[in-house]
């Protein structure tokens, strides 16, 4: 059995990590997401171009 304070350590050391990891992921997708839109505006800019 752990000692009370090994286990808040456990505790907020695990949600750091949760929160950071969670915090990267979000934002790896909000990039990939915007880099997504900046194609298909300049797909879009292309097209009406070459018409």
């Amino acid at each position: 059995m752990m000692d009370v304070d090994e286990l808040v350590f456990f505790f907020l050391f695990y949600n750091f990590f949760f929160f950071f990891f969670n915090f990267f992921i979000y934002l790896f997708l909000f990039l990939l997401f915007l880099l997504m839109l900046f194609f298909f505006f300049l797909f879009i800019l292309f097209n009406f171009n070459f018409f």
